[in-house]
């Protein structure tokens, strides 16, 4: 009796039956990769939860930080160290299904138009999750932790005219480490990153029900799919449950940053094998690969780490951002779109796609370059000039292969669409069984 007295209140002032009836009943697509975006919106949601708690145990104090992450991954804390586990299982496992979730929409055009906007929120999102990520694992100030902030810091002071001011705001303070440094990454990691990506979460959501889904159908004014209660519910719901399995699994059994391992950090310390996560991997190698030469314009110095460090990862984003609208350029196809095509349709977006896989798997690998050399027992200097020759001529040879194979598997679909003339049919007969069907002359 209260539940309906108060649903017919809310409907009386606001009409919410109506937009209960059109929610319930819209149609989402059955395919399996839809739920890709789903997987990565539940491990936010992780991430805020577990967020929330750690923030009651963790202190951001640059004296405390170490030790209040330290007694949290002590393992006789066993709900500490469990959330945190999750914590950061989440975080590495939202920035995959964001990536993975992105490389489906790629690969298969639903960022054509009118998705343009959504496609660049994406992008958006994809950048300050990795963000969020590293501002995160760079809070405990253990030893793997303040190698990488140090790096940063050197990233930042190449910048140039305003490097040592950028650098100063970094760290606050003009020397590294700075004494506000690790309450600067806290207020970001807590407050203003999860709220930005948040905002950007309900902005793409808006623009995903205000321009329907893409499907894959042949008639773009045909919907297939599933209706959201109670079929898409129980799905999205079991959805959630395997998120949150999963989740605890990896937390239980695969310990996730070490922290005591490492020890607090002292500047005169570097690890040996210090790598950060996957996810920022990619700059790291970047910066291992990058020519140790220092350049001039205009009377500045620019040093080395400036080119792979900042000008890299800022011409891929924008190459990313901007691509709905390269693409449109190249082909020559503005039409609007509601129907998703084959990877294989396209071959430029096939070549470019594995060129950039391929760019990033390597640059991810040159992250571990000295562990890779011990392992094999070849020369640091060899793998080093190996890797950077591979990063020049690797893209464009993968790219062109990948966009052949995909022209050959188009070309093939074409001509399996109708059979040629000569072709042998097979007709099932009156008993059952099958015949050769001779072809027609004329």
């Amino acid at each position: 009796m209260i539940v309906r007295r108060t649903v017919g209140w809310l409907d009386e002032r606001f009409g919410t039956n109506a937009l209960l009836h059109v929610a319930l009943k819209k149609i989402y697509p059955d395919h399996w990769s839809f739920y890709l975006g789903e997987f990565a919106l539940y491990f936010f949601l992780v991430l805020v939860g577990t967020g929330v708690w750690l923030t009651f145990a963790f202190d951001a104090g640059a004296q405390n930080a170490y030790g209040s992450v330290l007694a949290l991954a002590a393992r006789n804390h066993p709900i500490g160290y469990e959330i945190r586990q999750i914590h950061h299982w989440a975080a590495v496992c939202f920035v995959a299904a964001i990536l993975v979730h992105m490389s489906r929409i790629f690969f298969t055009g639903a960022f054509r138009r009118p998705r343009e906007l959504n496609w660049m929120v994406g992008v958006t999102m994809l950048l300050l999750a990795s963000f969020t990520g590293f501002t995160g694992y760079s809070l405990p100030n253990d030893g793997l932790s303040g190698t990488g902030l140090r790096i940063a810091y050197s990233v930042a002071l190449s910048i140039p005219l305003i490097g040592r001011w950028a650098a100063g705001v970094f760290a606050g303070g003009d020397d590294f480490p700075g004494p506000q440094l690790t309450t600067h990454l806290y207020t970001l990691h807590v407050y203003f990153l999860p709220v930005t990506i948040g905002a950007l979460i309900a902005l793409h959501l808006g623009l995903l029900v205000y321009q329907k889904h893409t499907q894959f159908v042949r008639d773009p004014n045909r919907v297939v799919g599933r209706r959201f209660w109670p079929d898409y519910a129980l799905r999205t719901v079991a959805a959630l449950g395997a998120t949150l399995a999963v989740l605890a699994l990896l937390a239980t059994f695969f310990e996730i940053n070490p922290v005591g391992d490492y020890g607090p950090y002292r500047p005169w310390i570097v690890m040996n094998g210090a790598v950060p996560d996957w996810y920022a991997a990619f700059l790291e190698g970047a910066l291992r690969l990058g020519p140790a030469t220092e350049i001039r314009i205009a009377g500045h110095p620019i040093p080395p780490v400036f080119w792979p460090g900042l000008v890299l990862p800022s011409v891929t984003f924008l190459f990313l951002l901007l691509w709905p609208f390269i693409e449109a350029r190249l082909t020559g196809d503005r039409a609007p779109h509601d129907v998703l095509e084959k990877p294989t349709q396209v071959p430029l977006r096939v070549g470019v796609g594995a060129a950039l896989i391929f760019e990033g798997l390597l640059l991810t690998i040159a992250a571990g370059d000295d562990q890779t050399a011990a392992t094999l027992h070849v020369r640091l200097d060899t793998l080093v000039w190996l890797y950077r020759s591979a990063l020049l001529l690797g893209p464009i040879v993968v790219g062109l292969l990948a966009a052949r194979i995909a022209m050959d598997v188009r070309a093939r679909a074409a001509e399996g669409a109708e059979p040629p003339p000569d072709a042998v049919m097979l007709v099932r007969n009156a008993h059952g069984g099958y015949e050769e069907e001779e072809p027609q002359a004329g």
